[in-house]
């Protein structure tokens, strides 16, 4: 099974406006999230972080549902991962 990277974090991170400058990211204000789709009340503010091809990083912006739904994943999978490392 591939193992791919992935992490959630704020659209104003300083490391991450950098990148986005040098990529196109819809515009968070009138942007629908890029995993559910839906149109949030306020602008999309998390951005999932994927390493695609190369080690390349693959930005989608999300909405706070999709995000907190991630954060969830992020802790089982740790969890999963220090629970089969013990056993």
């Amino acid at each position: 099974m591939l193992d791919i990277g992935w992490r959630v974090v704020p659209l104003d991170d300083p490391v991450l406006r950098a990148f986005i400058a040098q990529r196109a990211v819809p515009d968070p204000a009138t942007a629908r999230c890029e995993l559910c789709d839906s149109r949030p009340r306020q602008p999309l503010s998390t951005v999932l972080i994927v390493d695609g091809p190369d080690g390349l990083p693959v930005p989608f912006l999300i909405c706070a549902q999709c995000r907190r739904t991630l954060d969830e994943l992020h802790a089982l999978l740790q969890s999963a991962s220090r629970s089969s490392n013990s056993a």
